[in-house]
């Protein structure tokens, strides 16, 4: 099942680099829930086949169109799979764009129609337009990965995109009503939806209250962009200090999303960043310049990390760190006299990533 969820909005970033997410490895119990789903799903055609043997002419055809339902299933699943591969390792993905996230949620459930139809299933779908920043070819899998669960357990199905939370940020809610006697267990399509959210830098969350289920993503909140509605807040309102214009940032992120919002968020304040998703590539950057600060969403403390940090401060001896947390409320310094990072809180970076680094480099 497939769409284009671009939009005739240029590309966000210029860079023509294929994109690096953050390499996951499968957790058993998903490998384990394929297996189930595949021999369930294999069961379930051998009876049918054998029942159709035995039929009538009249009834056969049911048996047969059910088997063909199942076989269709199973390949869909199969492809969800190598889809879900690709995006963990990183291969053949295009870089985060401006899209409609609302016109690919009624591809997405246009696609799906037929199946809602036979399993007679109220629809409710969103008709205000929201921009998002992401790759459109891991947003069509979250989606058809959502729907199929919905599909699996809902009578009715109210979907939902909006800008919620402080500081806003674009979130797509599912609201079911679960069918009657239908329990809220997650079946494989869920647990593929969590791993390729979590590992896109994304956040999914699932709320079960009686016998309504809500599926959530939320994305990162939106960078300032020049040319941006007036009404939200432009790059120029973005703190800009004589010391913070044109100092050299090495940014190490993993995760796409906030790597491509950090980027942004420095580039706008004046300040001229190597953007980088490993330790070895931020070390191969050295090559061109040395940073007057590291920001990196590898923890400082970890081996590898901790190297860099050392290697650049040999050559740069006033080097200042800051590490990107995910903790809402985080917001330290660097201790004078110490190699303690500072500490910036992922979910508040619009506000403190760009005053944490002119501080650190006055500090210096």
């Amino acid at each position: 099942m497939s769409f284009d969820a671009r939009s005739q909005h240029s590309p966000t970033s210029a860079t023509s680099q294929r994109p690096h997410f953050t390499v996951a490895n499968i957790p058993p119990d998903i490998l384990a829930s394929a297996g189930e789903t595949f021999a369930a799903a294999a069961c379930r055609i051998q009876k049918a086949l054998g029942q159709a043997a035995r039929l009538s002419s009249g009834r056969e055809d049911v048996a047969f169109e059910s088997t063909l339902d199942e076989l269709g299933r199973l390949e869909h699943l199969g492809i969800q799979l190598q889809q879900a591969a690709r995006v963990l390792s990183g291969e053949g993905l295009a870089l985060p764009e401006a899209f409609d996230l609302t016109e690919a949620v009624r591809r997405t459930f246009a696609e799906w129609a037929g199946a809602a139809t036979k399993r007679n299933i109220r629809i409710a779908l969103p008709a205000t337009p929201l921009p998002v920043d992401a790759v459109p070819g891991v947003i069509e899998q979250l989606l058809d990965l959502a729907t199929e669960e919905a599909l699996r357990i809902a009578a009715t199905i109210d979907v939902e995109v909006a800008m919620q939370g402080i500081p806003a940020h674009p979130m797509l809610m599912l609201h079911l009503l679960r069918r009657d006697g239908e329990a809220d267990d997650h079946g494989l399509s869920w647990h593929l939806f969590v791993l390729l959210s979590r590992t896109s830098g994304l956040s999914p969350q699932r709320i079960s209250v009686g016998d309504t289920t809500t599926l959530m993503l939320g994305f990162p909140t939106q960078a300032p962009v020049s040319g941006d509605d007036p009404s939200e807040r432009s790059a120029a309102l973005l703190p800009r200090t004589p010391i913070a214009v044109g100092c050299k940032v090495l940014l190490v992120e993993p995760r796409d999303m906030t790597r491509l919002y950090a980027h942004r968020l420095m580039q706008s304040a004046g300040m001229r960043v190597d953007a980088t998703v490993t330790i070895e590539q931020a070390r191969a950057s050295l090559q061109d310049r040395l940073p007057d600060i590291v920001v990196t969403g590898v923890p400082v403390d970890r081996a590898d990390c901790s190297a860099l940090v050392d290697e650049i401060r040999t050559a740069q001896p006033r080097l200042r760190v800051i590490e990107l947390v995910d903790d809402d409320s985080a917001f330290a310094l660097s201790l004078p006299g110490s190699n303690r990072a500072g500490r910036v809180g992922l979910h508040d970076l619009a506000r403190t990533l760009v005053i944490a680094i002119s501080q650190e480099l006055i500090a210096a």
